[in-house]
């Protein structure tokens, strides 16, 4: 069913739900904290829809003018956001309803048949996805992509974190992103070319900053990263840490402009900033980019991700 809640624990105190709705990640309870904001706490923005904790796809993020040309043949899809397709159209993968199946406490997994044609993108798609509590406080996302002919596929979870434990604001977080290069965006978040170094910018966050820049702007942003780069976020009072690693080649920073159109489930305002998603991916526009990072899948072979998100408390300096 398609309210079906799916729990998965690790024993010693990490505690996440799931849904079969858009493969949600519902809620995540850890060293005695709800650190995820859910449909359970938070109404979701009236233009986004099913998308809090959602996974996006066919292709997460935004493709300029909603079409990309693949061996010469260009692909026109559905736009979404004016000219822009975003986060796999106005009926992508967070609005679908996945096939379910709870193999055991500590693993879940989902699966989504796309067919030809689908919002636009080419070629029938197939989706293997698992969730899997991995060790103590460790939980971890995999994805596999099969398709029946090329086409991009890169897939996100939209999980906002606020690791207070309320809902706060996270201007109080810190964050450590060890990112040499960021994609500049145009005035529709929209890359404007090749990543420039972060050197002596507002992006350069590789060292602990607070995670909105000294000029209170927020981010929203694609950081180049090495797979396997280690990002880490501290909780206000520095007593929880969240650490993520990914076998993708960018990360985007959200510290939740999105989330101003949202409320809390009792209809109150939130402030400003209540989470911060850091969404592993490939970089945004990257079909209308050959010489970037490709998320192609062809007939016959497998796109296969993995991202571990990894709650502790850190040690006190």
């Amino acid at each position: 069913m398609s309210d079906e809640v799916f729990t998965l624990h690790d024993g010693e105190g990490l505690r996440a739900q799931f849904s079969a709705l858009g493969a949600r990640w519902l809620s995540c309870r850890v060293l005695g904290r709800e650190v995820l904001l859910g449909p359970g706490r938070v109404q979701d923005p009236p233009r986004e829809p099913g998308m809090l904790g959602a996974i996006c796809g066919r292709f997460a993020g935004r493709i300029g003018e909603a079409r990309f040309t693949l061996d010469g043949r260009e692909h026109r899809l559905l736009a979404n956001e004016g000219s822009t397709c975003l986060n796999g159209g106005p009926d992508g993968f967070h609005r679908r309803h996945w096939a379910a199946r709870q193999l055991s406490d500590r693993e879940l997994r989902l699966s989504l048949h796309s067919p030809e044609g689908d919002q636009g993108f080419p070629g029938a798609v197939d989706i293997e996805l698992a969730y899997r509590i991995d060790a103590p406080g460790e939980l971890s996302l995999h994805w596999v992509a099969r398709s029946s002919e090329a086409c991009p596929v890169n897939l996100v979870s939209r999980a906002f974190f606020n690791l207070n434990g309320n809902l706060s604001s996270v201007v109080d977080h810190r964050i450590r992103l060890p990112a040499e290069k960021v994609l500049p965006v145009n005035d529709r978040w929209l890359p404007l070319g090749d990543p420039l170094p972060v050197q002596g910018t507002r992006y350069d966050l590789r060292d602990w900053r607070p995670v909105l820049a000294r000029d209170g702007q927020g981010y929203e942003h694609c950081f180049v990263l090495a797979p396997g780069a280690s990002v880490e976020v501290d909780s206000g009072d520095r007593q929880l840490r969240l650490q993520i690693r990914s076998t993708l080649p960018g990360l985007v920073l959200d510290t939740g402009r999105s989330l101003h159109r949202a409320r809390a489930a009792d209809g109150h305002t939130l402030p400003p900033s209540p989470g911060l998603a850091l969404q592993a991916q490939y970089w945004p526009d990257g079909p209308n980019h050959e010489e970037w990072p490709q998320c192609v899948v062809r007939p016959g072979q497998l796109l296969a991700h993995r991202v571990r998100y990894k709650f502790f408390r850190p040690a006190m300096p």
